[in-house]
């Protein structure tokens, strides 16, 4: 683009890349490098540079490389598809190379967070599935036979079963058809929607976000007031004990602990600067 340049960029992965021994993606930018324009000051430091890689291990530190939460695979940081800087897959997905699901990163360090997107079964409608998730806890035990607080645990394990045999069955479809590399999210039936925990599952409707815990009652009334069949995109923490904050203006996503800090510290969201947070939840 205009006023980028790609020289400055690739130096800079080149750094981060040597920073956290992540090897082969600093020699993959080394490369790119020597396809473009560098100044005479820049030269002597990544000839430099070149010869201290070089002598390194050729691969990246498994510790920092992607885990996909959906499949478990672990991920290159740079795909074959990146490696091609070109214009035909600039706007191609952020994505698992194996059962291509979409990362869900922090807007502010960009980890990969351990949410998985899903949707409800083609005979279920959005606002049905909304009912479902925002069910009380009342409701859950009735429906499935928990009649006291002990078996709380067993509510949890059940919830996890049934999102798994979900997710399971959605890798076996992709194996099945694994020529497509589009994202799907993962279906989940009735009972699946009817057992999520409400306080591990994020719903982003037509400019607006809910977050499904227990304080979030303006969730719940946006679920009554639509009149109108609205699409969805659901999203479910398979990791509850790692907070996640939803900003209810730019929905992006982000570590809760750094998020609060951000917000705290400059008074909005760390990207959009959205501040109005009395009337909404996160």
């Amino acid at each position: 683009s205009d006023g980028i340049s790609m020289a400055n960029i690739l130096y800079a992965l080149t750094k981060s890349a040597s920073l956290l021994d992540a090897n082969g993606t600093a020699k993959f930018a080394l490369e790119k490098l020597r396809d473009r324009y560098i100044t005479p000051q820049r030269r002597s430091n990544i000839g430099v540079e070149f010869l201290d890689i070089y002598a390194k291990s050729p691969d990246d530190n498994p510790e920092i490389l992607p885990t996909c939460y959906k499949c478990g695979s672990t991920n290159p940081l740079i795909r074959a598809s990146d490696a091609k800087l070109s214009a035909d897959t600039a706007g191609m997905n952020d994505q698992c190379i194996s059962c291509n699901h979409l990362f869900v990163r922090c807007f502010i360090n960009f980890d990969v967070l351990p949410l998985i997107e899903f949707t409800p079964t083609k005979d279920i409608p959005h606002s049905k599935a909304l009912e479902l998730i925002l069910k009380t806890q009342h409701d859950r035990e009735f429906a499935f036979g928990l009649d006291t607080a002990a078996n709380e645990n067993d509510e949890d394990g059940l919830s996890t079963e049934l999102f798994d045999a979900c997710v399971l069955r959605s890798l076996n479809d992709k194996n099945l058809l694994d020529e497509d590399t589009n994202h799907k999210p993962v279906e989940v039936d009735f009972n699946s929607l009817r057992s999520l925990p409400r306080q591990d599952i994020f719903v982003i409707q037509a400019q607006r976000q809910m977050s499904m815990n227990a304080q979030a009652s303006p969730s719940g009334v946006l679920a009554k007031e639509s009149g109108e069949e609205t699409e969805c995109r659901f999203f479910k923490n398979v990791l509850p004990e790692i907070g996640i904050a939803l900003c209810p203006n730019c929905h992006k996503f982000f570590h809760e602990s750094d998020f609060e800090f951000e917000v705290l510290r400059t008074g909005g969201c760390p990207f959009c600067k959205f501040s109005d947070f009395d009337h909404h939840s996160y």
